[in-house]
């Protein structure tokens, strides 16, 4: 295609980005695919549909259009690594391993890292486990608004959109892309009515040692975030703000199989600790 043919190509492939930026994806989808019609060996509609479809946690058509891509322009790393991750969405995990092998990274090194969780018109940000590429168990316990749980594998697009600041250090943090396996944990809260450190670092020792999820929500990281112009925003916890009065009470987050397992919990600390609790709930 060539001459005016050409530039009319274009100024509709300008188009239908331009309808995808605006939010219209019907339209945006309409046109990309019209522009497959035209010209069934470009390899740009058929990206953009791969990353539309992707961003829609559509993983099938993700899948088709992400390899069709890759066949058109297969040494392109972006085009390639949307495939991985269409691949884990539809759990064709023997393909995914292949594209990570691809890059050097069929393993990656489990350390604590970041997740971003938007809903409500706000966020938190969550510490999770990398277990490939795509897909990461979250550690802490989210809000039950988010609707994710303790231990649940979610996929995740491994490219930071921010950093986590923790004592000083910089952790990245990553955007989720929908939930790839549920979680058995439930969620429940309530309020600990102490005000000494030591108490509230007992009961997450005794949830450790049952198995079970603990998370001061007290402290969460949600909404507090510093912005600098052109650069990767900076999220930070409670923890950061100027020292205030202790509280009579801490609200606590616990993730267990059954209610029955955090009352046991909380009844044994108030055993060993002499503090008490009110307001227990599961969601």
């Amino acid at each position: 295609m060539a001459g005016s043919n050409d530039k009319d190509w274009q100024q509709l492939l300008e188009e239908a980005a331009q309808y995808e930026r605006i939010g219209d994806v019907y339209l945006a989808v309409k046109l990309y695919k019209r522009l497959i019609r035209l010209d069934a060996e470009r390899v740009e509609p058929y990206r953009q549909l791969g990353l539309l479809y992707q961003q829609r946690r559509e993983w099938k058509p993700a899948f088709y259009y992400h390899k069709k891509a890759a066949s058109l322009d297969p040494t392109n790393r972006d085009i390639w690594w949307g495939l991985g991750i269409a691949a884990t969405g539809l759990h064709k995990l023997k393909l995914a391993g292949s594209v990570w092998a691809k890059f050097g990274q069929a393993a990656i090194s489990p350390s604590p890292e970041g997740l971003r969780l938007a809903y409500d018109g706000g966020f938190e940000i969550l510490w999770i486990n990398a277990i490939d590429p795509a897909r990461a168990q979250i550690q802490s316990i989210p809000h039950p608004a988010s609707g994710y749980r303790y231990r649940e594998i979610l996929l995740y697009k491994r490219a930071p959109v921010g950093y986590h600041v923790v004592n000083r250090r910089r952790v990245p943090v990553y955007d989720e892309l929908g939930s790839w396996k549920k979680s058995p944990f439930q969620t429940f809260s309530c309020l600990l009515h102490t005000e000494s450190t030591a108490a509230i670092l007992r009961l997450e020792e005794l949830c450790r040692q049952a198995g079970l999820g603990f998370e001061q929500w007290s402290n969460a990281t949600r909404s507090l975030v510093i912005n600098h112009p052109k650069a990767f925003p900076e999220f930070y916890g409670r923890n950061v703000l100027p020292a205030s009065p202790a509280e009579p009470h801490c609200l606590v987050a616990i993730a267990a199989l059954h209610q029955a397992e955090v009352q046991h919990i909380l009844n044994n600390w108030q055993i060993v600790t002499l503090a008490q609790y009110s307001d227990l709930r599961g969601y």
